[in-house]
């Protein structure tokens, strides 16, 4: 009977999908813009984060955390057998207290408090521990990237995500700041996602389905703007454009990337820069320093026991039952759905 059902949905959903895809062909198409391999690119520095539960306690529902940022410097050396060469990689692992159904708990420092209070806000009336963490997460990963802009100069910073930040007070100052290091040292601030849902191109498939149906034929690279949206209706406001893009002839997908170009550069010539470091056959069409900051972020979450010594050694030091610490840890990690960043973490294991 179940496996009918699933039958049942499955033809639904072809069904729709079908006929979107027809409704797309004869619909206005989206404007496309071809470019190529042109200049060598500069430095690329990648970034990304990950966080994973440690322990919670059940009673007030409060849990820790700890959250990674990571990043990753390459350079594009064409002479070299590797051609992208690893110039320097880092890390900051932040732990973090989130206890949503009771500020109190945050009392310690009035600073956390607030932030804690705006994120809370800004999630609606329900939030979780989860989407919480998850801008906690942005906030480190935009520090870091404003630490790498400042370090260095004419060069890409590519941040894992769309460049898009939550009206929290904390958080817009963290992205204010790293768009004005990045114009005074003259980086371009791109924001790369692995995932895009977003429907602005007038159609019933997603933005990112649509392109890979109109250019599953197209051997060129190619980019279209996403208009953007209107102000009264932006939750979570862009820093720069965005566009949708494959960076290869022949892509694992296409890629949404918003972009805050430095002074006057041309569009072709970012696009151009970041196909060079997404040649990798392994994950053709997605820049690869990216994947080096994913592993080093994702670490985090792949050794099931990090950090569990430290929270038992301190419970202990301060007179908390070993039994409790124990029976409390957070030992699985709930698997993330989206495909590609699955494919990520099987890939790089």
């Amino acid at each position: 009977m179940v496996k009918l059902e699933f039958q049942q949905f499955l033809k639904q959903i072809q069904k729709v999908r079908k006929r979107a895809v027809k409704q797309a062909e004869k619909s206005e198409l989206p404007s496309f813009h071809e470019f190529s391999y042109g200049d060598y690119p500069p430095k690329m520095i990648a970034l990304d984060g990950s966080n994973r539960w440690i322990w919670y306690s059940p009673d007030i529902n409060a849990r820790i955390a700890v959250i990674r940022a990571a990043a990753v410097v390459y350079e594009y050396q064409p002479l070299s057998k590797s051609r992208l060469v690893l110039k320097y990689h880092t890390f900051k692992d932040i732990p973090v207290l989130i206890a949503p159904n009771n500020l109190e708990i945050l009392n310690f420092d009035p600073e956390i408090k607030t932030l804690h209070q705006e994120i809370k806000k800004a999630l609606g009336p329900h939030p979780t521990t989860q989407g919480i963490l998850n801008q906690l997460r942005e906030l480190e990963e935009l520090k870091l990237a404003e630490d790498m802009a400042l370090k260095y100069s004419d060069s890409l910073i590519v941040m894992d995500g769309a460049l898009t930040i939550i009206q929290v007070k904390q958080i817009e100052n963290a992205a204010r700041n790293l768009r004005e290091a990045c114009i005074d040292s003259q980086n371009t601030l791109i924001g790369v996602s692995k995932r895009n849902t977003t429907r602005r191109l007038k159609s019933n498939l997603t933005d990112e389905a649509l392109v890979r149906q109109l250019t599953k034929n197209d051997s060129r690279m190619l980019y279209t703007e996403i208009s953007e949206i209107p102000k009264g209706k932006q939750v979570y406001p862009p820093l720069g454009q965005t566009f949708l893009t494959k960076l290869h002839p022949q892509p694992i997908k296409s890629f949404r990337v918003d972009i805050v170009p430095s002074q006057e550069q041309k569009l072709e010539t970012i696009f151009s820069h970041l196909a060079y470091y997404s040649k990798v056959d392994t994950f053709p069409g997605y820049p690869f320093p990216l994947v080096d900051a994913h592993n080093i972020a994702a670490m985090l979450r792949r050794v099931p026991d990090m950090f569990n010594n430290e929270l038992v050694e301190a419970g202990a030091e301060i007179g908390i039952n070993e039994e409790e610490l124990f029976q409390y840890l957070i030992t699985h990690e709930k698997m993330e759905r989206d495909p590609f960043h699955r494919h990520l973490d099987d890939i790089t294991k």
